[in-house]
């Protein structure tokens, strides 16, 4: 049985150091980049993605000594519209405010580890702060996914799982992921989906 967050004490000060940006991911199914400029307690990031429907994002997180994002503020614009999304911890409740008038914002456990879709720096960062390796196995974790270029929220549960040293699995309440992990705890490929260009 996969071992929740509840009561686990995690040791973010094992996990290796970040690497500074800037860093770029490429997409490998579409056109796309995004580019990274992280630092010790914030980031912010710019993409650009082709596809089925094209667009623009641009995000800024603030994190606290233990790689907990704490602020996240995502904008996304295409042809003729545009969104915005803010979410900020209190340090007990998830305040969250959507430019979109009438968004349904789903009940966010005050522990949930946020997720910005296809923005690998998020898992890189949920590796560190959960203190993940292959032992004890898999860790189960309220989560909150941003899903990209609707900014929609969805929170459930999800199990990271390092299968080896190099390799996370991410399955829950979004599709399945599989992601190669550098040395430096960097996600450096999906499969046909993105890879680490630096």
């Amino acid at each position: 049985m996969p071992e929740t967050l509840t009561g686990r004490t995690t040791s973010p000060v094992a996990a290796p150091t970040l690497p500074a940006g800037p860093l770029a991911w490429q997409r490998t199914n579409v056109i796309g980049t995004e580019l990274v400029f992280a630092r010790e307690h914030c980031a912010q990031g710019t993409a650009v993605v082709t596809g089925a429907v094209p667009f623009s994002m641009g995000w800024h997180a603030e994190l606290d000594e233990e790689t907990r994002v704490r602020e996240l503020s995502v904008s996304c614009r295409g042809d003729g519209w545009s969104r915005g999304l803010q979410m900020h911890h209190t340090g007990g409740e998830w305040v969250i405010r959507a430019d979109e008038p009438g968004t349904a914002l789903p009940e966010i456990d005050p522990e949930a580890v946020p997720r910005l879709v296809d923005s690998p720096i998020f898992v890189s960062w949920a590796i560190r702060r959960l203190g993940l390796t292959t032992e004890p196995g898999p860790v189960s974790v309220p989560s909150v996914r941003v899903l990209v270029p609707s900014l929609e929220l969805v929170a459930g549960t999800a199990t990271y799982h390092m299968i080896s040293p190099n390799r996370l699995r991410i399955t829950g309440e979004g599709p399945a992921a599989t992601y190669e992990i550098d040395n430096t705890g960097l996600v450096s490929y999906q499969p046909g989906n993105l890879r680490l260009a630096r």
